[in-house]
């Protein structure tokens, strides 16, 4: 099916792509003493709670399961009570911590299953994000048996150049064929974490820059560019941009997740920096969204 011109693939596509399906079709096989066996053995009911901006953690969250939930769109619901075989989060690691919307999501809703877990994608240090969303977790009384990070390309821009950052190889497909491995035989592991150069002061003074930020103070909106596409107000998971009869409008408590910048059709949308006289990001002229995702699909994760 395509969209766009952009062609969608199935999960099953996506896993031989990415070189795990073998791995998962021995595990799906394994234990299994003959096919009339296999088929008569009942499936886990397995649910992935998800959350992206550029679409690496929509992308994981589609291999995982193929009954994937958008925490923007769930928190629109006024019964937030789930249950399955299997539970699972996959969102990125901001600051060392989780973006606002899943802790939101996660303190909201009740979730029963025997198996829950996470997965945390990152682009540059993971630190202690899995310790730190464990504790945050078990404080909302979920407990869970496996959580673990995953290194992918990085989507800040204040630090990174897109550009080059799609180059490195990060070993994204071995660790994620690992992941599912480790899922499918419910491996109860919880991540400990590398401070690094990091310090735990450092790292709250991180945090407390990062999440307080408005939509205003962020984005910088060059009119001239803007074609009126609306891209930007329908990727944004909190509803923050407007578009106006004088253009984009951005206004409002912000995510910080870049969604609205990375998938601007004309780059019209930018950073502004915190500093006097510095760039607000490496390469104005670089954005970032996962290859196998589309922006329609991030428009339907996120549109508010």
């Amino acid at each position: 099916m395509k969209e766009n011109n952009k062609e969608y693939i199935t999960r099953r596509e996506a896993l031989k792509r990415m070189g795990a399906f073998a791995t998962l079709l021995s595990l799906e096989l394994s234990g299994v003493s003959s096919l009339a066996s296999c088929a008569n053995k009942k499936a886990k009911r397995r649910i992935i709670f998800f959350f992206t901006a550029t679409g690496n953690s929509l992308f994981v969250a589609k291999l995982l399961s193929d009954d994937v939930r958008s925490i923007p769109q769930e928190l629109k619901k006024s019964e937030l009570n789930y249950e399955a075989d299997e539970i699972g989060f996959v969102f990125p690691d901001y600051a060392a911590s989780a973006p606002l919307i899943v802790r939101e999501f996660v303190s909201k809703a009740t979730f029963r299953a025997p198996y829950i877990f996470s997965v945390i994608t990152y682009g540059n240090a993971a630190v202690n994000v899995c310790e730190w969303w464990n504790r945050f977790a078990n404080e909302q009384g979920l407990q869970q048996q496996y959580i673990k990070s995953l290194l992918m390309v990085d989507n800040y821009l204040p630090v990174f150049d897109m550009n080059e950052q799609i180059k490195i190889d990060k070993h994204t497909d071995e660790n994620l064929a690992t992941i599912i491995e480790e899922l499918a035989a419910q491996k109860e592991y919880i991540e400990k974490g590398d401070l690094g150069w990091f310090n735990e002061e450092g790292l709250e003074r991180l945090r407390a820059s990062h999440f307080p930020m408005t939509a205003e103070r962020l984005i910088a909106i060059n009119q001239e560019k803007c074609i009126g596409c609306e891209f930007c107000t329908r990727v944004c998971p909190r509803g923050n941009l407007k578009l106006t009869g004088d253009g984009i409008r951005a206004e409002g408590s912000c995510e910080y997740c870049l969604a609205c910048v990375h998938n601007c059709t004309q780059k019209a949308l930018t950073l502004r920096s915190p500093m006097a006289g510095r760039p607000g990001e490496r390469n104005p002229e670089a954005r970032y969204r996962h290859p196998d995702i589309s922006i329609n699909e991030i428009v339907r994760a996120n549109q508010q």
